[in-house]
């Protein structure tokens, strides 16, 4: 038996040859609704698709693959025509069985005439219960069922029909037929336009069955154009297949090609009334549209019920998942359509698109209604709508696109002085600092006149630039001078407020950055700007961070993060900024399970020198595992901080990083090293408390306690500022050590206790595993002698590791004497000099401490003994 002889009297089941694909996931879901159930009541499958969607050919597939089989079912097919809807209610389903030639089905038929009313669906179903044999029943072109009498008949019919009779129903759109019972029970199986597109998979077999093949680029932007659907896919196919360019044919496939266009016009718009193919021409003008949208483009109040219509006709139109309430137009109708405007006449399109504009400035859509008002080519409409709208945009993460706007709009719109503002503002936004210069020009050009917010809007550009390239007290002076006070415009206020904030952190004014940015926060938040909310949070985390307020740096980072993953999305750099600082505050409170900090080259290489500063700090610090070796990590911090000369970076940034970069040199045994690093922190800090710690701790490395209690004194009296506190832990920590040396165990005990005074409100950790073993054995000696701080003193202690005993052989004097002068590097002539004693005598002591501590080399005896707490 073979497909062409199931047919009806006035149309044969469809062949196509042989089919281009075999669409294996829809022949199974169909094979499924049709397989034989003696329990279960009659079941429908209800293809419903926009025309070209490929049902016919699905379903002719389908039943030519269903005639192979083996248990081969009674197959009718009837394809509906205008006219089955006056030839009786039930007369569509009667052709189409009596054509079978079944005798078992035209015995059970027999008993109605063939020219007879039947006015009881529920008697031919009781007769067709009789056929024992699967029955698969096929209506093609449903949609052209309008007449109520056949529809009620058809509904009644498929509600009451046999087991063995299964039904499928294919149409452009469903007409009514009350299957919502049905549905209920379990009984339709809907094929939705989505599931009957094709997959990009399917869409390669399509490709390869016209002999074509399509690199992944290719055929991706086939099937975005096409939404996957079939007559476009094989359209595309025949135009490729005639094409000796066919790189040309793809950048150039549309809606707008003559093949598809006369496709899209025969076949979809054609059918349309005059007046709903003006609404769907007039309506296609933004990619995306709601009623109220419509109305206003076509002055047609009626939009709604003209869309519930086409929508429910499978017109190619769709509504937008996850925007309820907009619709969208199929991509190869819209290009077509978008040609259509362009024949309305200029005038016409001009106006279409400023209504867009109005709709879109008025909903907040900033840059839509730019793109729309670029699109009118009314340049005094753009001009104005720049002004008001540019900046938002940008701020919003749109820089890009207003980019493209001002890149199209005409050279007297980009000259005038807003539009440069906003282009600045763009640039800036994308890291595109030397555009960003050009664009601001020289400093004189900020004395222009202009409205006080187009100066406040300049001074602030000009301030951000120098975030990044320096001057920036002088740039905040004039901001502050020139341009003082609020604008009343909230998104220009907010990004005052951020960029103010921002500058008076990178001056080290905490308490004046703080007032800014949670400023910055709240007026963000009150014009509904995402993106400048999640920066003002990080900046605040890392103002906090430079307090050493670890609670507060965490609450912001994480409040940062979670707008981010609430939808309230920022810039990439500004959340992982956030997740760097948490991953910092958790570093120095050594939480038991630090997360992992991953190396990520964009935040290192942020365009921001204080950001890309923090970043890669917190990733060597956090994990030291990436260094090839340890002398190059010891290194790379050291140059971090040496950039911190060359790029605006925050003193209290500097100031946190100063310790980490001290240990790690002093670590790995590059005492010399750490000479660089007093001098680079003396011209970054001027003479601080940072200063004074790493030479102090440089004299102890060297056994010169005396002097090192020197430098420690201006820090312990206060008269010496710290800009970091956490210097301050370290420098009480490094003064019990000192004590402890002396064997001054009072002074030992108080220092220790002051440090645990200053960790213990923020639990900060880390300063005290870094004092090694001889901080531990001093909170050993003196558990419970702390006070209210024994909770966290005890807390502390658990957190530094016992160290090993010492199994290697006593030093003797004199060798733990030349022991102190090994981190200095200097040579043994030099030693000797010092000492007082010969070169050979040096010499010989060098080599009992290489064998008492197993070595080989002077830089592994300064770490060895370190790391038994010799040093």
């Amino acid at each position: 038996m073979t497909v062409t002889q199931w047919s009806t009297r006035r149309a044969r089941v469809p062949t196509y040859g042989r089919a281009v694909i075999h669409r294996r996931r829809l022949h199974d879901a169909l094979s499924a609704v049709a397989a034989p159930d003696p329990d279960a009541p009659g079941t429908v499958a209800m293809l419903s698709a926009p025309v070209g969607s490929g049902k016919t050919m699905l379903l002719a597939d389908w039943v030519t693959e269903t005639a192979a089989t083996q248990d081969v079912p009674t197959i009718a097919w009837l394809t509906v025509q205008e006219s089955d809807n006056e030839r009786g209610a039930l007369a569509p389903v009667l052709t189409a069985l009596r054509a079978t030639d079944d005798p078992d089905v035209l015995g059970a038929l027999s008993k109605f005439p063939a020219d007879a009313a039947i006015e009881d669906p529920s008697v031919v179903a009781e007769a067709l219960s009789a056929v024992d044999k699967q029955i698969v029943m096929v209506l093609d072109d449903v949609h052209l069922l309008r007449d109520p009498d056949t529809l009620e008949a058809l509904g009644s019919f498929l509600r009451w029909a046999p087991p063995a009779l299964r039904t499928v129903l294919a149409g452009r759109f469903e007409p009514p037929l009350a299957l919502h019972r049905m549905r209920l029970d379990g009984r339709v199986r809907d094929f939705p336009p989505q599931e009957l597109a094709f997959t990009e998979d399917e869409a390669t077999q399509l490709f390869a069955g016209h002999q074509l093949a399509l690199d992944d680029s290719d055929l991706h932007t086939v099937w975005e154009r096409t939404q996957g659907w079939a007559v476009g896919l094989r359209l595309a196919a025949i135009v490729l297949g005639r094409a000796t360019d066919p790189a040309a044919i793809l950048a150039d496939f549309g809606g707008d090609h003559r093949v598809v266009a006369d496709y899209l016009v025969g076949e979809v718009l054609d059918h349309l009334e005059p007046a709903e193919r003006a609404f769907v021409v007039e309506s296609s003008i933004p990619d995306s549209f709601t009623v109220e949208l419509a109305e206003e483009l076509t002055g047609n109040s009626n939009a709604g019920a003209i869309l519930d219509t086409l929508e429910r006709e499978n017109f190619p139109l769709e509504r937008i998942s996850g925007r309820p309430g907009w619709y969208r137009y199929r991509p190869l109708l819209r290009e077509y359509l978008q040609a259509e405007v362009s024949r309305l006449g200029r005038k016409a399109v001009t106006d279409l698109e400023n209504v867009a504009a109005r709709w879109f400035a008025r909903s907040g859509a900033d840059v839509r209604a730019l793109e729309h008002a670029q699109h009118a080519g009314d340049d005094r409409a753009l001009r104005s709508l720049i002004a008001g709208l540019g900046l938002g945009s940008v701020l919003r993460g749109h820089g890009d696109r207003v980019i493209d706007v001002l890149d199209h709009a005409p050279p007297s719109v980009r000259a005038g002085r807003s539009a440069r503002l906003v282009r600045a503002a763009a640039e800036l936004a994308r890291g595109n600092d030397a555009a960003a210069a050009s664009v601001l020009g020289t400093d004189d050009a900020g004395t222009s006149a202009g409205t006080s917010n187009t100066q406040l809007l300049e001074h602030t550009l000009r301030l951000r630039l120098a975030l990044r390239t320096g001057g920036i007290e002088s740039a905040l002076t004039r901001l502050r001078d020139d341009a003082a006070g609020r604008s009343g415009n909230p998104e220009l206020d907010s990004f005052t407020l951020l960029t103010a904030g921002s500058a008076e952190l990178s001056l080290g004014h905490l308490d004046g950055a703080a007032r800014e940015l949670e400023a910055a926060a709240a007026t963000a938040r009150s014009a509904d700007l995402p993106a400048l909310r999640v920066q003002a949070h990080a900046t605040l985390a890392a103002v906090a961070a430079c307090r050493c307020a670890l609670t507060a740096a965490d609450r912001e980072a994480a409040t940062a993060i979670e707008l981010d993953a609430a939808g309230v999305v920022g810039p990439d750099t500004d959340v992982r900024l956030a997740a760097l600082i948490r991953d910092w505050v958790r570093y120095v409170r050594m939480d038991p399970a630090p997360a992992s900090v991953d190396h990520d080259p964009a935040l290192a290489d942020h365009p921001d020198p204080a950001i890309a500063s923090i970043a890669a700090y917190v990733e060597g610090l956090v994990d030291r595992t990436d260094a090839a070796t340890p002398r190059q990590h010891a290194g790379a911090l050291l140059d971090l901080l040496e950039s911190a000369t060359r790029h605006p970076v925050p003193p209290g940034i500097v100031a946190l990083f100063a310790p980490g970069v001290q240990r790690a040199l002093l670590d790995e045994g590059q005492d010399a090293r750490v000479g660089q690093l007093s001098v680079l922190l003396d011209r970054i800090l001027g003479r601080t408390g940072e200063t004074a710690l790493v030479t102090a701790t440089v004299a102890l490395r060297r056994g010169r306690l005396d002097l090192a209690s020197t430098e420690l004194a201006p820090v312990l009296n206060g008269t010496l500022r710290c800009v970091a506190p956490l210097t301050s832990i370290h420098a009480w920590l490094l003064a019990a050590t000192i004590a402890d040396r002396r064997d001054d165990d009072i002074h030992a005990r108080s220092g220790l206790a002051e440090a645990l005074a200053l960790a213990e409100p923020e639990r900060i950790t880390r300063p005290f595993f870094d004092g090694g073993a001889r901080i531990r054995s001093l909170l050993d000696r003196h558990t419970g002698r702390f006070g209210v701080q024994d909770e966290f003193a005890e807390h502390v202690r658990l957190a530094i590791p016992v160290t090993a005993p010492d199994r290697s052989p006593p030093l003797t004097a004199r060798e733990r004497e030349l022991l102190t002068e090994l981190p200095s590097w200097r040579t043994a002539e030099q030693i000797a000099a010092d000492l007082f004693v010969s070169v050979n005598t040096v010499k010989t002591h060098l080599r009992g401490i290489y064998r008492k501590l197993g070595v080989r080399t002077r830089q592994e005896a300064i770490a060895e003994a370190r790391k038994q707490g010799l040093l």
